[in-house]
C-alpha cells in the first residue's frame, strides 16, 4: 500500500514527488515502513522518513543535474551539510535519546572530489552509483541506518515531529503500521492515531491557487484542512497561515488540537470570521461602537468591515486560508477574507457540506461558491466516524431527502445531499420509537438513555441527546421550555448531564451525558444519540409547493436532522409523538429505515 504515497501531487517543491521517490516506493520491503515528506522542525524538510526495525532514516531526495552539480560541486555539498549539522543540533535539543540518520539521495550525479567533507559524502550522500546497487538490493540501504530505538520513545518522537498526520481522541485507529498513541495532559485522557495513507496523501496533494473539497458529514474534511495549515506553517516558517471557521465550537476545537499537535506555532492563527475582524479593529486601531454593537450588531459590524476596507491599504498578509463549514459563510465574507491573500502562489481551500448549513441563510436555488473559479474540486466519500448500519440509513436519509426535493424543483442539478461510504463494520442499529405525547416522549428518554447505559454497557460521557430548540414559542402564545423539562426529569432520575456550549468540544472532559439543541451540538460526536422532540421543528411539511421559500425552509429543517443524525457513531434513536401523516421529515427518516 505504500504506492498509494506515488499519487501525492503537488505543486510546492517541498511536496512535489519525485520520480525517484516513485521508484524508492515501488521497490521498497514488505518490513519498511514510510512516513512521506516529514517536516521534522520548522524550516527542515525531508521527503521521506524510512523505518525499519525501529531503525529511522530521514531521507532527501535530490533533483540535481550533473551539470549543475559540476558547476557548484563544493557550494552544495557545504548546503547538504550545513542542513545535516542543522538537524543535528535540533535533534540533540529535542530527542536526545533518538538514534537516526539523515541522507541525501543524488541520482543523477556521482561525486568524485569530496572537498574535504569525506565522512559527510561517505555516511550520508548516495550519489549514482550507490543508489544502482540499492535499487537492485535494496538490504545495501540498511548500512545508513543506525541504531535500534525504544519503540515507546520512537512512538511518541514520531507524533512529535509528524503532528499533523495524527488526530487525536478519534475511534477508528486504520493505519496498523503505526501503534495508537495514549498519554495523559492536564488529567485529561489522549490517544493519537495517524491518519490513513489515502488521507495523508489528500494533506499533500497541495496546489497553488483555488481548491473547494466537497463532502458529507464525517468524510474528513477538518482533517484534512487542519493537517494541510499545520504542514504548510511548518515548511514555511516566515510565512503566515490563517484557518477560519463557522462556529465557535469549532474554532475553540481547533484551537486546542493546535496546542496539542503543534506547540512551536506562531504563524498560524484560527479565527471566526467575527473574531478575526476584532482582532484587524484592534491592530488597525479602527472605530468600534461598543454600545451600536448591543443594540444593532449587524450595523456596527458592517462599519467595522466598511473601515478595514478603507484602512488597511496593503492586505496580502497570508500565503494560505482555510475554511472550514464554509457553506455557512456569506459570499461577502469569503470575498473580504480572499483579499488577504499573497497575490500569487497562495493556497486557498474551502470546505464544504451544503447539508449542514443550518443558518438563516440557506438558499439551495443558489449554487455555492459561484464568484470562485476553482483550479481543483475534491469530492471526500470515505466515512471515518460511524458504522456501516448508520451509514447505510443515512445515505437513505440523503437519497430520500434528494428525492423529494428534486420531485419539487426537478430545476435544482446538484445533490444537497451527498453520500459517504463506510469503513467500519456494525448492524443496523437506528430505532424509531412513537410515543403519545410530550411528557411520554420524556420518559422514553430517560428509558432510553438507561437502556444504552445499563444494557449496552455505554458510558453516560457517550451519550447526547439532541433536540431542535431549548424553547419554543407556539402560535397559541404558549412556550415550551423543553431543556428545562428534559434537565428536571435527569434530575429526577438521578441521571449526570452537561449541557453542550460552544466551548464544549470533542476533546473535553465529559461528566454525564451531553444535552444539547442543534445549535450547540454542531461540532460533536457521541458513540449513541437520541434525537427527540423534533415537534419544534417549523416546516414539517410544504403548505405551498409553488412558493420557494417554503421550499427552502422545508430544507433548512431536513439539514437539521441530517446534522443531528450524524452525531451518533454507532446507536442512533429518535423519540417522536408524530407519524408520517403529520410530518413528511418524518415520513422520510421512516422510509429510511
Amino acid at each position: 500500500m505504500l504506492s498509494q504515497y506515488t499519487n501525492i501531487n503537488s505543486q510546492l517543491d517541498a511536496l512535489r514527488m519525485k520520480d525517484i521517490e516513485k521508484i524508492f516506493y515501488k521497490n521498497m520491503d514488505k518490513d519498511v515502513k514510510v512516513i512521506p515528506k516529514v517536516t521534522p522542525f520548522k524550516g527542515i524538510s525531508t521527503d521521506m522518513l524510512y523505518i525499519k526495525d525501529d531503525r529511522i532514516l530521514f531521507l532527501k531526495f535530490m533533483d540535481t543535474t550533473e551539470d549543475l552539480f559540476l558547476i557548484l560541486e563544493e557550494e552544495l555539498l557545504e548546503v547538504m551539510n550545513e542542513e545535516y549539522e542543522l538537524l543535528r543540533l535540533k535533534m540533540s535539543q529535542n530527542n536526545k535519546n533518538i538514534s537516526y540518520n539523515y541522507v541525501f539521495v543524488m541520482p543523477y550525479v556521482e561525486i568524485g572530489d569530496k572537498y574535504g567533507f569525506d565522512d559527510f559524502v561517505d555516511k550520508n550522500i548516495i550519489d549514482r552509483k550507490t543508489l544502482k546497487d540499492i535499487i537492485e538490493d535494496y538490504t545495501l540501504i540498511d548500512k545508513y541506518l543506525r541504531e535500534e530505538n525504544n519503540e515507546i520513545e520512537l512512538n511518541l518522537f514520531l507524533l512529535s515531529i509528524c503532528s499533523e498526520y495524527y488526530l487525536f481522541n478519534n475511534r477508528l485507529h486504520l493505519e496498523k503500521d503505526f501503534k495508537k498513541i495514549s498519554y495523559l495532559n492536564d488529567d485529561y485522557s489522549y490517544t493519537a492515531t495517524m491518519l490513513e495513507k489515502s488521507q495523508i496523501k489528500d494533506v499533500l496533494s497541495i496546489n497553488y491557487g483555488n481548491t473547494l473539497f466537497n463532502g458529507g458529514s464525517a468524510t474528513g474534511k477538518t482533517t484534512i484542512m487542519l493537517s494541510r495549515a499545520i504542514k504548510l506553517s511548518k515548511i514555511y516558517p516566515h510565512h503566515k497561515f490563517l484557518v477560519f471557521t463557522h462556529t465557535k465550537q469549532l474554532c475553540n476545537e481547533l484551537r486546542e488540537h493546535i496546542k496539542l499537535l503543534y506547540k512551536e506555532n506562531n504563524n498560524l492563527e484560527i479565527h471566526t470570521f467575527s473574531s478575526f475582524v476584532f482582532k484587524l479593529a484592534r491592530k488597525y486601531n479602527l472605530v468600534v461602537d461598543y454600545n451600536m454593537l448591543k443594540n444593532d450588531y449587524e450595523k456596527a459590524f458592517a462599519n467595522i468591515l466598511k473601515q478595514a476596507d478603507n484602512v488597511i491599504k496593503t492586505k496580502n498578509m497570508f500565503k494560505g486560508i482555510f475554511i472550514d463549514e464554509a457553506e455557512s459563510f456569506l459570499d461577502y465574507e469569503i470575498e473580504f477574507i480572499r483579499e488577504f491573500l499573497y497575490k500569487t502562489k497562495f493556497v486557498f481551500n474551502i470546505y464544504s457540506c451544503h447539508a449542514l448549513d443550518i443558518s438563516n441563510n440557506l438558499n439551495i436555488f443558489k449554487p455555492l461558491f459561484k464568484e470562485i473559479e476553482f483550479d481543483e474540486i475534491i469530492t471526500l466519500d470515505k466515512n471515518y466516524r460511524q458504522s456501516e448500519g448508520l451509514v447505510e440509513f443515512i445515505n437513505r436519509f440523503a437519497s430520500n431527502s434528494n428525492k423529494y426535493i428534486k420531485n419539487l424543483r426537478p430545476v435544482i442539478n446538484n445533490d444537497v445531499f451527498l453520500k459517504t461510504r463506510s469503513i467500519r463494520e456494525g448492524t443496523n442499529v437506528v430505532n424509531m420509537i412513537k410515543v403519545s405525547d410530550l411528557e411520554d416522549q420524556i420518559s422514553s428518554v430517560i428509558w432510553e438513555l438507561r437502556y444504552l447505559m445499563n444494557e449496552k454497557g455505554i458510558d453516560s460521557s457517550e451519550i447526547a441527546i439532541v433536540y431542535p430548540y431549548n424553547k419554543k414559542r407556539l402560535k397559541s402564545g404558549k412556550t415550551i421550555y423543553f431543556q428545562y423539562m428534559l434537565r428536571k426529569a435527569l434530575d429526577e432520575a438521578n441521571i449526570a448531564y452537561i449541557c453542550a456550549e460552544e466551548n464544549l468540544t470533542n476533546i473535553s472532559k465529559k461528566t454525564g451525558t451531553t444535552i444539547s439543541n442543534i445549535y450547540t451540538i454542531k461540532n460533536l460526536e457521541y458513540k449513541a444519540v437520541i434525537v427527540c422532540e423534533l415537534e419544534m421543528l417549523y416546516n414539517h411539511s410544504i403548505n405551498n409547493k409553488e412558493q420557494d421559500y417554503q421550499v427552502n425552509d422545508f430544507v433548512g429543517d431536513l439539514n437539521k436532522v441530517y446534522l443531528a443524525i450524524n452525531r451518533a457513531t454507532d446507536y442512533l434513536s429518535i423519540i417522536t409523538t408524530f407519524n408520517e401523516d403529520a410530518s413528511d421529515i418524518i415520513r422520510i427518516l421512516k422510509e429510511s429505515k
